[in-house]
């Protein structure tokens, strides 16, 4: 029985992974969030990962080396294929009861490839993943590491935010962002950084018709950044079992615009998931 106290997943001597896994009650099933490269484990325990534990179900969240608590040492590369390889050791060490994989952005894509490698999920849930290798794709992970050694994710949440962002949520955050005081460069060292420069290795030429388990897709309309509607119409005819949820209103993090619409769609999808497996 996992009680939700933090704890750290020893790889080796430099390299240990943060989690916060709660067990769930009797038959539900475990929510297991894979970040996108700008996320930690905050992004869900702050406000979904209680509410999904309040209605009796488990959670894992987590951190890649180089995000939130997670250490490393000199020879972690911080890179995709390390990425996809530590969450098929997490998942081996923690072994979440029926678990559901939620991946945010490119955690959908380390999710799905995790799973293919043999990472155990009764079903999977991209949020805003969906997207093809293109020149648009190198254009904006490019971008993103320059604006980092520019002026670190500050600099680059204000210049990409009105096309991540609903404008209810760019209403909200304008007071404490785009700041007078301009903003402040980060080394090549700092973790972030080399996170982003990592994802050029990416591999978005993910096999979708192989994806043979239930999956639910969520697109928020006002994510402009990658989403190509024809692309994501296209691989979408590809998943096997997939359904879709589409947020008219809603940016790149929906999780964060909305809570609890979010929790409510996850939990829905969950209880359709476990009336099939018991009836």
């Amino acid at each position: 029985m996992k009680n939700g106290d933090p704890r750290f997943i020893e790889i080796d001597g430099d390299n240990a992974i943060h989690a916060i896994h709660s067990s769930p009650q009797k038959g539900k099933a475990t929510f297991v969030f894979l970040n996108s490269m700008g996320a930690s484990t905050a992004v869900w325990e702050d406000e979904i990962a209680p509410l999904l534990r309040s209605g009796g179900f488990g959670t894992l969240s987590f951190d890649y080396r180089g995000q939130g608590q997670s250490t490393y040492g000199a020879t972690a590369s911080l890179e995709p294929a390390e990425i996809i390889a530590d969450i098929g050791f997490t998942l081996a060490q923690e072994r979440p009861e029926h678990p559901i994989f939620v991946g945010l952005s490119i955690g959908g894509l380390f999710a799905a490839r995790a799973w293919l490698e043999g990472a155990a999920a009764d079903a999977m849930v991209l949020v805003n993943t969906l997207r093809k290798p293109s020149a648009q794709v190198d254009w904006i992970n490019e971008l993103e590491a320059r604006l980092i050694a520019m002026g670190g994710m500050p600099l680059v949440l204000d210049v990409l935010r009105p096309v991540l962002s609903g404008c209810d949520q760019l209403e909200a955050l304008r007071p404490s962002h785009l700041p007078k005081e301009g903003y402040t460069p980060w080394p090549p060292e700092h973790p972030r950084r080399r996170l982003a420069e990592g994802v050029h290795k990416a591999d978005w030429g993910f096999p979708w018709p192989d994806l043979r388990i239930p999956t639910l897709v969520f697109t928020g309309l006002h994510d402009r950044l990658f989403r190509i509607q024809s692309d994501v119409d296209d691989i979408l005819a590809q998943i096997p079992d997939v359904q879709t949820l589409i947020y008219p209103d809603g940016g790149h993090s929906l999780h964060a615009e909305y809570p609890q619409r979010f929790v409510d769609d996850l939990v829905r999808f969950a209880d359709d998931l476990a009336t099939k497996r018991t009836g």
